[in-house]
């Protein structure tokens, strides 16, 4: 009688079968995790670019009065334009959004964001121009 130690190449086989299964089971639930927690990132940072903006005009010292991003980029601070490039997002506003050279919103102002196929809707609150809602 032979008495061997170890696993024979049947049982390493299976065992590699099983762990290919549980991978590819496992893989997809996971890519859906991570782009939800990019896309959550990605929120969080326009949410903070977006609330910044008031500050951005107030330094920048001359109202601005603008509907659309990047149609509208040039009338926006140069730091605000460059951090929503960094964010590859355009901007559509219901109505046009309107900031006193003081930093203040007149009125509340809905606006769809857009980025790549994804898009959703923001309000921003008057008379600080404060994100107050995303869905």
């Amino acid at each position: 009688m032979h008495s061997s130690r170890g696993f024979t190449l049947l049982e390493m086989i299976v065992v590699l079968v099983i762990m290919g299964i549980i991978t590819s089971l496992a893989l997809p639930g996971l890519q859906k995790m991570y782009d939800g927690m990019r896309t959550s990132l990605d929120r969080n940072e326009l949410v903070t670019v977006l609330n910044s903006l008031a500050l951005n005009v107030r330094n920048h010292g001359h109202p601005v009065l603008f509907s659309a991003y990047p149609a509208d980029a040039a009338q926006l601070p140069s730091q605000f334009v460059q951090r929503l490039d960094a964010l590859n997002v355009s901007l559509q506003f219901d109505s046009p959004l309107l900031i006193t050279s003081s930093g203040f919103c007149p009125a509340a102002v809905t606006l769809n964001v857009i980025k790549g196929t994804q898009s959703y809707r923001i309000t921003m609150r008057s008379p600080d121009c404060r994100v107050i809602a995303n869905d």
